[in-house]
């Protein structure tokens, strides 16, 4: 598995706020139709630190994640999330050989 990862803080003043969360659902949507995109998921930092967002875009290949990264949807997304005052940061990741499939209850 491969992960295309977006961290940011999300915005603090009230209009931006209110902007970004009128289109956040809208932007998961056009993520998750990206060629090859499995699964989507958000997690917001619990301790105060930043970037206190960061989302995992997730892929079969690496190589689908890369041209995802690369993806004018993408960058959309990328200037959309700006235009709210979100500045992400774009990280290609992969699943570590020495990490263990999950165990499934």
């Amino acid at each position: 598995m491969a992960y295309v990862v977006l961290q940011y803080d999300r915005p603090s003043d009230t209009q931006n706020w209110n902007n970004y969360n009128r289109h956040v659902r809208n932007w998961m949507d056009q993520l998750l139709q990206l060629p090859g995109a499995v699964s989507f998921v958000a997690y917001r930092v619990a301790d105060g630190a930043r970037p206190d967002t960061f989302t995992m875009l997730e892929f079969h290949t690496l190589e689908e994640a890369r041209q995802a990264a690369a993806s004018e949807p993408l960058k959309r997304v990328l200037d959309e999330l700006r235009s709210v005052g979100a500045m992400a940061r774009v990280l290609l990741v992969e699943r570590s050989p020495f990490t263990p499939e999950p165990i499934l209850a």
